[in-house]
């Protein structure tokens, strides 16, 4: 049987998560709804089971189920809060939108990786331009990826912005891929923030390429072949945030 003194010293990780948003201290905190029905149906979890909940905001804590309801769960925090987990390097994505359901899975596996903030951009070539409802839903997701992966602070989608404005606005290290880039042996990560830009089918223009490495930003490559837009955006981002090295205390 789980205690909580082992869950509190960090002896054994907790396979089921919970989401809540609203403030978490010492003492009950009440789930509905879909989250509830996940865990009582779902996980079929029991009074006494004890889970880890987390507001999505970089906490979470040791709690133990005390109340099942047909909607609702009632969990007791019984403990510290958890260690977090999080890369060292703060990864902004700026990223045209694929087609379809390509889009998810870029962003699920963004939010596996443990990337900060994604943007998505609108650049001469883009053919996608993503409606408020479609970002609700992938936000949804992200929520369901957290539980997954483990970590503890959710993954921000910001709504499209064109690529001419994000260039000019973004400071510190700054990457745009492109056919001819730097190979990754030669990427320069000492930053503990970041930002990489991923173009559309076809990529940036000319004019587009230009005007960022002008802006400062450094054009870098992602091997020989050319990739999809979600195929790039992984392969850019398990890049750098491996170069990280490491998970912070």
């Amino acid at each position: 049987m789980t205690t909580c003194l082992e869950v509190c010293s960090g002896d054994i990780a907790l396979s089921d998560r919970v989401y809540c948003a609203e403030p978490v201290e010492l003492g009950r905190v009440t789930v509905f709804d879909e989250e509830a029905r996940h865990l009582a149906k779902v996980r079929r979890i029991v009074v006494g089971d004890l889970v880890e909940l987390f507001n999505g905001r970089g906490g979470s804590w040791p709690a133990e189920v005390d109340v099942i309801g047909k909607d609702r769960v009632e969990l007791r925090v019984v403990g510290l809060p958890l260690p977090d987990r999080k890369p060292r390097l703060r990864l902004t994505l700026a990223t045209a939108v694929p087609k379809g359901e390509r889009f998810d899975w870029l962003v699920e596996k963004a939010s596996e990786l443990g990337v900060a903030r994604l943007t998505p951009i609108l650049t001469e070539r883009s053919v996608v331009d993503p409606r408020d409802s479609k970002l609700d839903r992938l936000r949804r997701l992200t929520v369901e990826s957290a539980k997954q992966c483990g970590r503890n602070t959710l993954l921000e989608i910001d709504p499209p912005v064109p690529w001419s404005v994000l260039m000019n606005r973004s400071t510190g290290l700054r990457l745009i891929a492109h056919p001819g880039g730097l190979p990754s042996s030669h990427w320069k990560q000492h930053s503990t923030e970041g930002i990489v830009a991923i173009g559309p089918e076809g990529g940036f223009s000319e004019f587009e390429l230009v005007s960022a490495i002008a802006a400062g930003w450094t054009a870098i490559g992602l091997g020989p072949t050319i990739l999809r837009i979600e195929t790039a955006a992984i392969a850019a981002c398990a890049t750098l945030i491996g170069m990280g090295e490491g998970v912070e205390p």
